[in-house]
């Protein structure tokens, strides 16, 4: 099944490594469930003189054709461009495109819903291009800008089979071969826009795009624009607000920018950093020479909370490239507050849009918080009013450390007096089995997020503290089990299986998510279960969660006596049928373990209750 798999878990590296060599955890298989857009900050359109645009609030200004069509019947009929306010529907949609002007308007080529639940093996090939000419004979040199969003599916292994091209005709019938999509092959009037994309990458949304078309369009007094998908059931591609302006002599772009550099260090953007968490960042910008002109001693400059903390090697950013710099040797101080980054590209040239040469970005530092999020909403988990579910990020640890707590953004919508527990789960084991957990707590409707003002964060006081050494990952979880509403918030997106979720989406089992849960770890001895939080009652004795939780076959379940008992345990469905009734007989006082065989129940959520004497307790547990 295309974007949704069931996952197999494995640790690819153990040991202690510093902090900049700390490598993700990674899963064999997994479910993506949403993306909204990637941590670092992206540029947007530029204010420019423009002889051209198109905002696709007329359908008209375009036709739409698909390679069937034209006679070439080893491609697909029946997948067409669409003009006007859509957005993607399919089996697995990504987000809506985010442009400029999407409210009246996009252009969007849906794979995902032609391919429907099941997919299929066609080959899709379609495309839109201008209705009318653009006359670019005053113009010698023309670039085209767009925003747009994608995701890669390309058969979920990076096959190399998917293409989103921009090609050129000077007279509207001669193009770039319809059986053909590299650009080696229409050197001159042919661009692709991902060429190294892998499956899954992050992509900013919107994306902004330029490409110099003077080598097609240059001078020319009839010019056609053409946007060409190829594919096999893939996400989606989207397009808004195309303009064509004059290539400017001087003009370098910043396109994203990032504090930690994953893609090559391996750690993940924090939003919130605790004291005893500092590590060394790495900052990195990508840029674009958008202008005729080579630009000489080319630099990216490094501020943070306006004092200059590096500078890249110059280099020469020839006409029509890409780049990138990095600085490094800034680690923030143990101070508390607000941190903003600016990053600015600068060359010997006269810049002509300045103001495409700077972009920011802001983390914080805390004594005892550690957070994924940038403190901020982009989304709901799960959204969809689903009562059974897991959310749990990763976390690397740079510095040894105790962990007290785990905080948790909790949403409107959430259902006031529904029980949650949160734990702390076990990467290296198949089924992220919990290692410890707090009590079970209720939610209060006083402390729910709005999704608009800063977040309120619950805290959940683990029922023992857990040393953590550098070089460890480690999962904080949130937990509902069944019968009412609970929703957290989602922040900034996350690199690929690095977030992970529980639950029926659409079988239970676990996903990975591109949305992190807003779900923090707490370092602070003295953490105390947030106010309006409130415990769920107490026994003459204790009661463990079962092991391992999602489980199949059978599950241990631990508990404590203060005193001798007679006990036994009763496991009920979630219609309050009894399935499981088990006597232990009498037990002296001391730990104990129940052995509980599940393997006649079907997956989803049960309850079970043990009772010692005269005192009962109850714990949710999921079947697999």
């Amino acid at each position: 099944m295309k974007k949704f798999y069931a996952m197999a878990i494995a640790a690819l590296f153990a040991g202690t490594v510093s902090a900049q060599q700390i490598q993700p955890m990674a899963k064999t298989k997994a479910q993506d469930l949403r993306v909204t857009g990637q941590n670092a900050q992206s540029q947007a359109q530029t204010d420019r003189e423009v002889f051209w645009s198109n905002d696709f609030s007329q359908a008209s200004d375009w036709t739409i054709g698909d390679a069937y069509s034209q006679g070439l019947t080893q491609f697909v009929d029946g997948l067409d461009w669409q003009i006007g306010n859509v957005e993607p529907t399919g089996f697995a949609p990504i987000p809506a495109l985010t442009s400029t002007t999407a409210a009246n308007g996009i252009a969007l080529v849906d794979s995902d819903l032609f391919g429907g639940e099941e997919g299929g093996t066609g080959i899709e090939n379609c495309w839109i291009q201008t209705a009318q000419p653009i006359d670019c004979s005053t113009h010698p040199y023309v670039s085209i800008s767009f925003e747009t969003y994608y995701r890669m599916w390309d058969g979920g292994n990076s096959d190399g089979n998917e293409y989103c091209l921009i090609e050129v005709s000077t007279d509207g019938v001669n193009w770039p071969s319809l059986t053909t999509f590299e650009v080696s092959d229409s050197p001159n009037n042919r661009w692709e826009l991902w060429p190294t994309m892998q499956t899954q990458d992050p992509v900013n949304n919107p994306t902004y795009f330029t490409f110099d078309i003077s080598s097609a369009a240059g001078g020319e007094s009839t010019v056609w624009i053409r946007f060409r998908w190829k594919g096999t059931w893939g996400y989606a591609w989207m397009i808004d607000d195309v303009q064509l302006f004059d290539t400017p002599e001087d003009d370098i772009r910043i396109d994203a920018v990032t504090y930690t550099d994953y893609n090559n260090t391996g750690i993940y953007e924090y939003g919130v950093i605790p004291f005893g968490q500092l590590f060394e960042m790495q900052f990195r910008s990508d840029f674009t020479n958008q202008g005729v002109f080579d630009q000489t001693n080319t630099v990216m400059d490094v501020t943070v909370n306006g004092t200059n903390v590096g500078t890249s090697d110059p280099i020469t950013l020839a006409y029509a490239t890409s780049d990138s710099a990095i600085v490094m040797g800034y680690t923030p101080p143990a101070q508390g507050g607000p941190y903003t980054v600016d990053y600015t590209i600068s060359s010997d040239g006269m810049e002509e849009s300045p103001e495409n040469n700077t972009l920011s970005q802001e983390f914080r530092v805390s004594q005892w918080k550690f957070g994924r999020d940038n403190n901020s909403f982009t989304g709901v988990f799960p959204g969809d009013g689903t009562s059974e579910w897991i959310s749990a990020p990763i976390y690397q640890i740079f510095n040894d450390a105790t962990i007290y707590a785990v905080d948790v953004a909790f949403m409107e919508g959430s259902v006031a007096g529904t029980e949650v527990i949160a734990s702390l789960r076990d990467i290296d084991s198949e089924t992220f089995d919990p290692l410890v957990q707090s009590s079970e707590q209720e939610i209060v409707e006083s402390l729910l997020n709005d999704g608009e003002a800063a977040p309120v964060w619950h805290t959940f006081v683990l029922e023992e503290p857990v040393d953590v050494f550098a070089g460890d990952f480690v999962m904080p979880a949130i937990e509902h089990y069944g019968g009412t509403n609970v929703q957290i918030g989602e922040s900034r997106n996350a690199p690929i299986q690095t977030s992970f979720v529980y639950g029926a989406f659409p079988t239970f089992d676990w996903y990975y998510t591109t949305d992190v849960p807003m779900v923090r770890l707490n370092f602070d001895p003295n953490a105390q279960i947030s106010t309006g939080l409130t415990n769920v009652g107490a026994a003459e004795f204790s009661l463990g969660q079962n092991f391992p939780n999602p489980a199949e076959d059978a599950t241990r379940i631990a508990y404590t006596l203060e005193n001798a008992q007679r006990v036994s345990i009763e496991v009920f469905d979630i219609t309050g049928k009894l399935v499981i009734a088990q006597e232990e007989g009498l037990r002296p006082a001391g730990e104990h373990v129940i052995d509980l065989s599940i393997a006649k129940l079907s997956a989803g959520t049960y309850s079970y209750t043990v009772t010692a004497g005269e005192s009962k307790l109850s714990r949710k547990m999921m079947v697999k």
